[in-house]
């Protein structure tokens, strides 16, 4: 299977929200961590090259559904990388299309942080695990790891507010790899120089 990221090819391979008994969000274990954040692969994955699409929501606006009102809703901080896995594994999990896998209206994506609620849905589609099975939380990131590049995938994701849920997920990619990585201020600089 090859795709360009279009159509129902994307699959969640871990999520974290906000955790009741430390009364703490997923992004403050980004900041802690400095902005990154390890993934581990489930060692049942189709080898080949993929797109790793991590995501934070925030959440500081989501008391108004987007589109009742354009000024607000959830925002999205999504960041992609390209990924080679390798190994044995032969699976191709069921995927969702993006955009489309939310609704402005969904728990999680429609949210009022500052009622003073504990309680968050974390949106999108189960969380896949190793053998097929569908996580509600980051047990993915319990099952043994599949050869990669590297041993896990760390991504960094930029937020505004503290309040914020995150996700990962894969798509299979036809392309080959990409050569090395550029920085975010020399991205910004070569759009700037092309504008």
């Amino acid at each position: 299977m090859a795709s360009n990221g279009e159509g129902n090819v994307w699959f969640k391979i871990y999520e974290d929200g906000y955790n009741y008994e430390a009364d703490q969000w997923a992004v403050s274990k980004v900041y802690a961590n400095k902005g990154y954040w390890d993934v581990v692969i489930p060692a049942d994955i189709l080898a080949g090259d993929y797109l790793l699409r991590p995501e934070v929501i925030g959440l500081h606006e989501a008391d108004r559904v987007y589109g009742a009102d354009d000024s607000a809703g959830a925002q999205y901080y999504p960041g992609c990388a390209r990924i080679h896995v390798t190994g044995t594994g032969t699976a191709v999990p069921a995927g969702v299309a993006i955009p489309g896998a939310y609704k402005p209206d969904d728990p999680g994506i429609h949210y009022n942080l500052w009622d003073g609620l504990k309680t968050y849905t974390i949106p999108g589609p189960p969380v896949y695990g190793s053998g097929g099975s569908a996580n509600g939380t980051a047990a993915a990131s319990t099952a043994p790891e599949a050869s990669s590049t590297s041993s896990s995938t760390s991504s960094t994701s930029d937020s505004s507010s503290d309040s914020s849920s995150g996700s990962s997920c894969l798509s299979k990619r036809k392309n080959k790899r990409g050569k090395g990585k550029r920085s975010r201020k020399s991205h910004r600089n070569k759009v700037r120089e092309e504008m």
